[in-house]
């Protein structure tokens, strides 16, 4: 990624951090379960998780693998996932720093690789696939799980620009057909899409990005006007008098052709 734009990411995230690691959609231990068995990981697999965070994803999958490695830009993060690794005692998972779009590995080290509600943050996200191929085996899978956009344009930005507001590193929401023609020009061959949703209280969602209170008021008003005709395909809604919101998610595997 572009130097400014991997700034923006670690400062984002070093101050969201206590927030988004507590986030239930974030450390949902059946969810991520669920990642790891769909994914087909197994007992011998060497698996790599790409953008990881907190390391969720990658703890689990070193509870069923042989090894999990996590790679993060921040380093707060990164702090984070080894600490929580020494906590359950899982001495096969291992975190590095490194910028997503040149992976610090060598070609073909990997049975799976994921990434995980990370490619709506990537300017280049042709770039990111190529390497999470680059450093899978030949015959390997990936897997690319994230938030959806709309496949109507003015939807899609509006939503955009409210992810925007709440995270100013947020780039953009693929569409499924934006999905498909990353992996249609990666060479890499879809074996399964699960598609899912991930529910919201607006306000707590909110805090999980940090944004001033004007900001956070501004969100508010844009999720209210939304409601009429579902603008922002967010399918916002009033619960007990509190703003509630969702968005779509699919999970991509696919494999390496080699």
């Amino acid at each position: 990624m572009a130097d400014s734009h991997l700034d923006r990411v670690r400062e984002q995230f070093t101050r969201q951090a206590d927030a988004y690691a507590g986030m239930a959609q974030t450390r949902d231990e059946r969810a991520l379960a669920g990642i790891v068995s769909l994914a087909g990981a197994g007992p011998g697999d060497r698996v790599l998780d790409v953008a990881c965070g907190p390391g969720f994803l990658t703890l689990a999958f070193a509870s069923r693998c042989a090894e999990a490695t996590g790679v993060d830009a921040t380093e707060s993060w990164l702090d984070r996932a080894r600490a929580e690794a020494r906590r359950r005692g899982l001495a096969n998972a291992r975190f590095e720093a490194g910028d997503a779009t040149a992976l610090p590995f060598a070609d073909a080290r990997f049975d799976l690789v994921s990434c995980r509600a990370a490619f709506h943050h990537f300017p280049a996200p042709e770039r990111v696939l190529a390497e999470m191929k680059r450093v899978a085996k030949p015959g390997g899978r990936l897997v690319v799980a994230d938030m959806l956009g709309d496949e109507d344009a003015a939807r899609a930005e509006r939503h955009d620009a409210i992810e925007r507001l709440c995270d100013p590193t947020h780039v953009r929401a693929l569409p499924p057909s934006a999905f498909a023609a990353l992996f249609a020009g990666a060479g890499l061959e879809l074996l399964r899409t699960v598609p899912g949703t991930l529910e919201y209280d607006a306000e707590e969602w909110i805090a999980h990005g940090g944004p001033a209170a004007a900001t956070a008021r501004e969100i508010l008003r844009r999720l209210e006007a939304s409601i009429e005709g579902d603008t922002a395909g967010l399918e916002v809604r009033r619960e007990g008098g509190r703003l509630h919101f969702r968005h779509r998610t699919a999970l991509y595997v696919l494999r390496h052709r080699g």
